[in-house]
């Protein structure tokens, strides 16, 4: 059965070589595996630059019953994010981006809300000029919301631990080892402050900055089964660490 669908770009490697495989997050269908010919000629119906990581495109495909791998037929772009690509910071965001959603995205599961949140979010990252290094945190938090285990603010108060198994602010301190002692546990709740418009107005040390993303990681390798270390997780570190604030072109 051919389908149409629009899908964002989530990881691509060869098979051969002009055979690949492609990981989209599809609107219609949720996380797909396909085998696509991809071509680095003009007269191509799939160009390889089509799949970089967190592209927008749409697809034609034909899905056969509950194969693994679908046959992709066409593609096309439907958001062209110019800034993604040359904007080094941007690309930086993206890689990561979309190495997590790889990593954490349920296959064969259709959710049409988080296919807009995702389309969205990339549309702002292309854009945005403020707070660009604190995209990533509020991406994460609003993800956590779709994936089911957004933080409980109920028990919010100053000198309280946070639960990162149970998601939730405590007064005593967990018999487990998962959770946050007060002062970690009061930057954590910061983050559910910020959000793609008031960015800019969060500074971080880059030290700051990288102890949240790494406790916003293990909360994510807590709640979702074989969420493994995240690569580009380095690279982040390095494009980053270069200014005192951590927010280049955030005045």
């Amino acid at each position: 059965m051919l389908i149409k669908t629009q899908a964002i770009v989530l990881h691509s490697l060869p098979y051969s070589d002009n055979q690949w495989i492609v990981h989209l997050y599809t609107e219609d269908f949720g996380r797909v595996h396909y085998m696509a010919t991809l071509s680095r000629n003009k007269g191509s119906q799939m160009k390889r630059a089509l799949f970089q990581p967190l592209s927008i495109i749409e697809v034609v495909a034909d899905h056969k019953g509950s194969k693994q791998l679908q046959r992709l037929k066409e593609a096309r772009m439907v958001y062209p994010c110019y800034n993604l690509c040359q904007d080094m910071r941007k690309n930086a965001i993206s890689l990561f981006l979309a190495e997590v959603l790889y990593r954490s995205a349920r296959e064969n599961q259709a959710d049409s809300n988080l296919y807009h949140f995702l389309s969205h979010s990339i549309q702002w990252l292309d854009v945005c000029t403020n707070g660009v290094s604190n995209f990533h945190l509020v991406f994460l938090i609003k993800l956590s919301r779709y994936y089911g285990f957004f933080p409980n603010l109920e028990g919010l108060e100053e000198g309280r631990y946070f639960d990162l198994q149970g998601g939730a602010f405590v007064s005593s301190q967990p018999l487990h080892n998962a959770w946050l002692k007060p002062s970690d546990a009061q930057a954590f709740a910061g983050l559910m402050r910020i959000n793609y418009e008031n960015m800019s107005a969060f500074k971080f040390q880059h030290g700051q900055r990288l102890h949240l993303l790494r406790q916003m990681l293990n909360y994510f390798r807590i709640h979702l089964v074989d969420f493994p270390e995240i690569k580009s997780l380095e690279v982040m570190e390095e494009i980053f660490s270069d200014t005192d604030t951590g927010v280049p072109g955030s005045k």
